[in-house]
């Protein structure tokens, strides 16, 4: 509990920038809202889980750091946490808030972005930077085109890494979730048109369908016969053998060798 008011100082700096805190307990709810959410007045994400079962404590409180793209950058103490250390991690993260005055002319187009319509700041940026004769109000366009060019990148990114780990699942909604964020503009409208082609596909129907029995199998597995369990993971493995869920039985499969 030390570290809650660090933590609640960094989330309230931060948290514009791309940076969040989730505060995590197995603790009963009621007493994670008196002693923490009431009692320290924190404003972060605060839920009722166990995490240790998916990243490996050393003593409580502990803490992880996780990039945008969920891989853990850093794991200790709480304490540790600094702002120096904080604006090392986000230094390449897409911020979610125009931080400046600009302009009267492009408030519109920083208003679009605040509000997360990334496609309409775009292409109100880009007409009023085309229209300027001011340079300062050339500047301050650009400087939102700018803003808006770091989420293109990172959905770039996110659609590259996971056509590359050959998740067209993941794909698919990545670029669904990019194509609206971008809505009315040429960036937008292409992502939404490669999204309807993906979905088409027989390679993305596989995988979606190949992840969809593998759910469903997986809550069946400690009921069933070792054999039993090892068959039907080898089913799914055989027929969807290139998609991750494909992949993901198969190494189950070995549990019941």
């Amino acid at each position: 509990m030390k570290g809650v008011p660090h933590l609640q100082e960094l989330n309230d700096k931060f948290r514009e920038r791309g940076f969040e805190i989730v505060a995590v307990s197995k603790e009963d709810a009621n007493l994670i809202q008196t002693k923490l959410i009431d009692a320290k007045k924190v404003t972060y994400g605060v839920v009722k889980a166990d995490i240790g079962s998916i990243y490996e404590t050393r003593g409580i409180p502990h803490c992880w750091v996780l990039d945008a793209e969920g891989k853990c950058i850093f794991k200790g103490h709480p304490s540790s946490v600094t702002a120096e250390s904080v604006e090392e991690w986000i230094k390449n993260l897409a911020p979610t808030k125009v931080d400046r005055e600009v302009a009267k002319e492009v408030k519109g187009a920083a208003e679009s972005f605040n509000k997360g319509e990334y496609g309409k700041a775009q292409v109100e940026a880009a007409k009023v930077g085309a229209e300027a004769t001011d340079e300062l109000v050339k500047a301050d366009a650009k400087y939102v085109e700018e803003l808006v060019q770091k989420h293109v990148d990172i959905y770039t990114k996110k659609m590259e890494a996971a056509r590359t780990a050959g998740d067209l699942v993941k794909l698919g909604k990545v670029m669904e979730e990019a194509a609206a964020k971008f809505k009315g503009s040429e960036q937008g409208d292409k992502w939404a048109t490669e999204a309807k082609e993906l979905t088409k596909s027989k390679e993305y129907k596989d995988t979606l369908k190949a992840q969809e029995d593998l759910d469903e199998l997986k809550p069946k597995l400690e009921d069933m016969k070792g054999s039993s369990a090892k068959k039907a993971l080898e089913k799914i493995a055989k027929k969807y053998p290139d998609t991750p869920a494909g992949k993901e039985a198969a190494e189950l499969a070995k549990r019941y060798e």
